[in-house]
């Protein structure tokens, strides 16, 4: 699985979803969105984040001020850990392009890098979800 499935995914059952529609739902971040944007196990957390304390009603202000507080928190904290949340700034590569994507198989950085962002998002989350 990619970084935001494998967050998304260990939470999928508590927060009322099937593993297999978590996974379905975070495929479309993996690599910063295919564009190199967001670390995938960052975006994963914040998708766990919206559906612990996320609104569910355009009138509550309660709900996204609580929400967006933990989201700031989780980059904050991660940014702390790794210096960006940017996929290429954190592969060194740009993760919007094949030859980028290539290239960080090539390195083995699914393998090496990958799993550390995961741990940390999770490590983050688990702080802050509750």
């Amino acid at each position: 699985m990619n970084c935001s499935q494998a967050v998304l995914e260990t939470y999928a059952e508590e927060m009322g979803l099937s593993v297999e529609n978590a996974r379905k739902v975070a495929s479309a971040f993996a690599g910063g969105m295919g564009m190199g944007a967001e670390c995938g196990a960052v975006t994963g957390a914040l998708m766990v984040i919206g559906m612990k304390h996320g609104k569910i009603t355009d009138k509550d202000a309660a709900a996204d001020k609580e929400t967006f507080s933990r989201v700031a928190k989780l980059v904050e904290d991660f940014k702390k850990e790794h210096g960006d949340i940017s996929c290429s700034n954190l592969l060194g590569t740009d993760m919007g392009t094949p030859e980028g994507v290539k290239k960080a198989g090539d390195q083995g950085l699914f393998t090496s890098q990958c799993p550390k962002f995961v741990e940390t998002a999770s490590e983050i989350l688990e702080k802050i979800l509750f």
